[in-house]
């Protein structure tokens, strides 16, 4: 039998992690960087961006389909000590999505691939960006 088309659709794993972060810490968020002075006036900004990740269509024990999301963070701030807390919050409220429904779908696992790193910003800058990079197992909720 085949499986319905509508089973194969999976919920938008950006605006869950945005949903979250705007949920939990009220940090603004959002896959776009703002422009100009709103840039300045939402710092701390959280930027969140998918980078690959696998869908699994099939398991040897015949679970659920699930995807597995790379999901890379930017934290931008007006200072590194500032950058460096809001890092930390945004990998704790990451991390606590875990078993949780949001935005259609169910989050199964969380886990941290790189850890907290230093993003080169544009030179002149007085934003500082820390990095970091997460992978969410997520099915359909």
């Amino acid at each position: 039998m085949t499986t319905p088309l509508a089973a194969l659709v999976f919920p938008d794993i950006e605006e869950m992690v945005i949903h979250q972060i705007l949920d939990v810490l009220s940090y603004e968020a959002a896959t776009v960087r703002p422009e100009g002075d709103a840039f300045t006036e939402a710092l701390p900004f959280v930027q969140v961006t998918r980078i690959g990740g696998t869908r699994v269509t099939s398991t040897s024990d015949g679970r659920r389909l699930h995807d597995d999301a790379r999901i890379s963070l930017d934290v931008y701030a007006a200072s590194r000590v500032e950058a460096t807390d809001a890092m930390a919050r945004v990998r704790a409220a990451v991390e606590q999505m875990q078993g949780t429904s949001q935005n259609g779908g169910y989050v199964l696992r969380t886990w941290e691939e790189t850890g907290p790193a230093v993003r080169p910003e544009e030179p002149n800058s007085n934003v500082t960006r820390l990095g970091c990079t997460a992978g969410l197992r997520v099915r359909p909720a």
